[in-house]
C-alpha cells in the first residue's frame, strides 16, 4: 500500500513538472513575441522620426530658399532704387547755347536732391534749383567763396585770365551764389572776384536774393570767351576779366577783380564824345535814356545801389562824362 502511494505521488509530481514546463515555455514564447513587437514599434517610431526629420529639413530648406529668394528680391529692389537715386544725382546736362546767350532763358529746371556743397557745385551755373529741398543748408551750401581750384583755372586760362595777367590766383576767389531770375525762379550764379571783396559780394547777393532782386544771368565771362561786349549783350552779371578800360590802355578794375557789372544790358556804359555817344553794349542803346520806366534800371533808390554803396563801393552811374550804370567798384 505504501508503495502505491509513493508511486502515485511520484506520478503527480512528474505531471506537475511537465505542466509547469509547458507553462514556462508558453510564457517565454509570449515574451519573445512582445519583445519583437516592441522592437518593431521602436523601429517604426525611428523610421517615422527620420521621415519627419527629413520632412522638416525639406520644409526648412524650402522656407530658407523662399526667404533667400525674398531677400534677393528685396536686395534687387533696393539695388534698383539705389541705382535710380544715383542716376538722379548725376550732374544735370549743360545749359543749351545760342548765338549770344549761353544760359538759355528756358534753362532746364533741376530737381535738387543734392544736400552737400560738393554735390551742388557740380550743377552748372545758370541752372534752376528748388531751394525748399535744401532746408537749413541753403545759406552754407549756396553762398560761399573759395580759392581758385584746378577746374576753374582750366576754364579761365587764356580767356579772362590772359597769359600776361599779373594778378596771382591766390588773390582771386571763386564765388557761388543764388539769384532771383527774371523768370521768378532761383538760379545758381558764379563769379570770380578779388579776395579782398569776396565776403562783401557774398553778403550783397544774399541780401539781393532774399529781397528777390531780379538778375537775369550770372556766369563767368569766360563762357563768352572773355568777350565783354558779348557778355553784356546777354545781360550777364560778371566781375573778373583781365582787360583794359574801353578806349584806353589802362587796366580796368575788373582786371583786379575789384569791380562788378550788374544787369549790363539795361544799365549800359555811355561815353560822351564830340563825334557822338558810344554805348556799350550796343544792344542796350535804348536803355541809355534813363527816364524810361524800366524795372531793371539801377539808380539811387534801387536796392542794388544801396547794398553796394553801404559796403563802401562806388557806383559808375555818377560819372559825368562816362557814366557806367552797371558798374560798382571798390578801392583798397
Amino acid at each position: 500500500m505504501k508503495r502505491k502511494l509513493n508511486f502515485l505521488v511520484l506520478m503527480i509530481l512528474i505531471l506537475l513538472i511537465l505542466f509547469m514546463s509547458q507553462v514556462i515555455h508558453k510564457l517565454d514564447k509570449l515574451t519573445v513575441i512582445q519583445d519583437s513587437d516592441k522592437i518593431q514599434e521602436t523601429s517604426d517610431n525611428t523610421k517615422n522620426r527620420e521621415s519627419s526629420s527629413q520632412s522638416d529639413i525639406s520644409d526648412t530648406g524650402r522656407i530658407n530658399s523662399e526667404k533667400r529668394q525674398k531677400e534677393n528680391t528685396v536686395e534687387t529692389a533696393d539695388s534698383i532704387s539705389a541705382n535710380q537715386d544715383n542716376n538722379s544725382s548725376e550732374t544735370p546736362p549743360a545749359i543749351s547755347h545760342n548765338s549770344n546767350d549761353i544760359t538759355d532763358k528756358s534753362s532746364q529746371e533741376t530737381v535738387t536732391v543734392f544736400k552737400t556743397k560738393e554735390a551742388l557745385r557740380k550743377i552748372p551755373a545758370g541752372s534752376v534749383i528748388k531751394v525748399k529741398e535744401l532746408g537749413d543748408n541753403l545759406m552754407d551750401n549756396c553762398f560761399y567763396s573759395e580759392i581758385i581750384k584746378a577746374d576753374i583755372k582750366e576754364r579761365i586760362l587764356g580767356k579772362s585770365y590772359k597769359e600776361d595777367c599779373t594778378v596771382p590766383f591766390e588773390e582771386l576767389r571763386y564765388l557761388r551764389v543764388l539769384y532771383y531770375g527774371f523768370d521768378k525762379k532761383t538760379h545758381i550764379g558764379e563769379l570770380i572776384v578779388n579776395k579782398a571783396i569776396a565776403s562783401d559780394i557774398v553778403s550783397i547777393f544774399i541780401e539781393l536774393y532774399e529781397s528777390k532782386y531780379p538778375i537775369e544771368r550770372m556766369v563767368l565771362v569766360d563762357e563768352y570767351d572773355a568777350d565783354d561786349n558779348a557778355s553784356m549783350a546777354a545781360n550777364n552779371t560778371s566781375s573778373f576779366n583781365y582787360r583794359a578800360v574801353p578806349g584806353s590802355t589802362h587796366l580796368s578794375r575788373h582786371a583786379l577783380g575789384l569791380a562788378i557789372d550788374i544787369n549790363p544790358l539795361y544799365n549800359p556804359y555811355i561815353q560822351y564824345t564830340d563825334k557822338g555817344n558810344i554805348i556799350l553794349p550796343e544792344e542796350g542803346s535804348k536803355y541809355a535814356d534813363r527816364t524810361l520806366d524800366c524795372p531793371y534800371y539801377i539808380n539811387e533808390d534801387d536796392l542794388c545801389y544801396k547794398a553796394f554803396t553801404r559796403r563802401g563801393f562806388t557806383w559808375g552811374g555818377f560819372w559825368e562824362t562816362e557814366p557806367d550804370f552797371q558798374h560798382f567798384q571798390k578801392s583798397l
